[in-house]
């Protein structure tokens, strides 16, 4: 990690915090077109315009309303955002049993290919991450950066949570015990009620449990990486599922990657820091941008 950058972004991280919270610029709503190919349909939705292109991958199970709000403000900066609904959910469709990464990964270049970019930025939220870290990996050439906002896969949170996580993936499990666990697992605590955002986008176990399965199929080797493109390496401090210490040992693992570590938020940064998470990302495109 280059400790000249990680320094000039601490500092500027401590400037964030040290700021009164402004809200997220608004934008038009995300455009939406269907991407069909080899007999696959991907719902894709379009924020903004700009001269760089970025494409975000939801989390474990998660629609790409998930990223709505954090596409909206990204593109408020300049850059034109793509968020997607995985095979199963919306309008997409494609078989989700017996996958890998690499299937996930390209779904990520069918939908650059349908938007005519051959270089692009990648952003995942949690499972997301894996999927955009496959895709660099897959095609370096093609990615301009990578941006991890809950970085995990590297140390395992305690067997307390891997229990509670296998209930919160069960296909069974009640809908009141679910938002119960989505609290508990995915934010931090006196933020348990955001759970109820969450739950307003829908729920959507049988594909969350599928996509574990394709990560599990799929060798690390084969996408922690992420390949060679500049990365972003973001985590929340008290996130009990993908613990901070694995966002450490991802970003130590590479050259030219970034290390973010936000305060008072869990899993799903999304809800607690999405200000901050703006502020960050555009920085890291304009930096990582591949214009002069």
């Amino acid at each position: 990690m280059n400790l000249g950058k990680a320094v000039s972004l601490y500092a500027g991280i401590v400037s964030i915090l040290l700021l009164a919270v402004a809200p997220l610029h608004a934008a038009d709503e995300g455009a939406r077109r269907i991407v069909k190919s080899d007999g696959i349909e991907i719902e894709l939705f379009e924020y903004g315009k700009g001269p760089e292109t970025l494409i975000m991958a939801a989390g474990n199970g998660r629609p790409a309303a998930q990223l709505g709000d954090l596409a909206k403000g990204i593109a408020a900066t300049g850059t034109r955002v793509i968020t997607y609904n995985y095979r199963s959910l919306g309008a997409s469709t494609g078989q989700i049993d017996n996958l890998t990464l690499h299937d996930y990964a390209n779904d990520v270049w069918r939908v650059a290919d349908a938007l005519g970019v051959d270089r692009v930025h990648l952003a995942g939220k949690t499972y997301g991450n894996r999927v955009v870290r496959a895709a660099s990996q897959d095609k370096p050439d093609r990615a301009l950066s990578v941006i991890l906002i809950g970085a995990g896969g590297e140390q395992l949170p305690s067997p307390e949570t891997r229990a509670l996580y296998e209930r919160y993936l069960d296909p069974t499990t009640p809908k009141a015990e679910w938002m119960t666990l989505q609290g508990q697992l995915m934010y931090a605590p006196g933020h348990e009620h955001l759970a109820a955002l969450d739950a307003e986008q829908g729920e959507y176990p049988v594909l969350a449990a599928a996509q574990v399965k394709a990560s599990d199929a799929t060798p690390k080797d084969q996408w922690a990486s992420g390949g060679t493109a500049p990365m972003l390496v973001m985590t929340c401090l008290l996130d009990r599922v993908a613990v901070p210490e694995s966002a450490l040992i991802v970003a130590k693992s590479r050259p030219n990657a970034w290390l973010v570590g936000l305060p008072g938020c869990g899993h799903n940064m999304l809800n607690e820091r999405g200000e901050d998470l703006v502020r960050l990302m555009a920085e890291f495109i304009a930096r990582t941008s591949k214009r002069p």
